[in-house]
């Protein structure tokens, strides 16, 4: 089968943000923090009005560049232990985006958010790289069946 790879990891990276957000909003709903990543993404473009939809898109966009940002990196590294790789690159890139947000939004436009919304988006991150490690096994590097 004859594909674009890129494409095709960022396709994985955007569907790997659906799984993180379902786990925030779990947490969201036992008492566990205040935003969602949708929400938290949302207002970057925002700035104090958190909105689900606008999250998605700008998720999808940092998911997607991550994922290709994985992808040409395991060209590099290699593909083994792509789900700890997944892992590591997500809360790297997490730990840019808080420092991005705690120095554009927050306390400026929005109150200071609890310190269990940082728990919270950590272990999302975490979820977020299982997940598009777990993607990448399957539809990147999967190996070829012996016949």
């Amino acid at each position: 089968m004859n594909y674009d790879k890129p494409l095709v990891a960022t396709a994985l990276g955007v569907a790997s943000t659906i799984p993180y957000e379902i786990i925030t909003r779990v947490m969201l709903f036992m008492g566990i923090g205040k935003y969602s990543f949708y929400e938290l993404d949302s207002l970057i473009v925002t700035s104090n009005r958190p909105s689900v939809f606008l999250g998605f898109i700008v998720s999808s966009i940092v998911g997607g560049v991550l994922a290709v940002i994985l992808y040409y990196a395991t060209i590099k590294i290699g593909k083994d232990y792509l789900v700890l790789k997944g892992i590591a690159i997500s809360l790297i890139f997490g730990m840019v985006l808080e420092v991005l947000f705690m120095a554009t939004i927050e306390g400026k436009s929005m109150p200071l958010r609890p310190l269990s919304d940082y728990y919270v988006h950590a272990f999302g991150a975490v979820i977020f790289g299982v997940s598009l490690g777990i993607l990448f096994n399957i539809f990147l590097f999967k190996k070829p069946a012996l016949t």
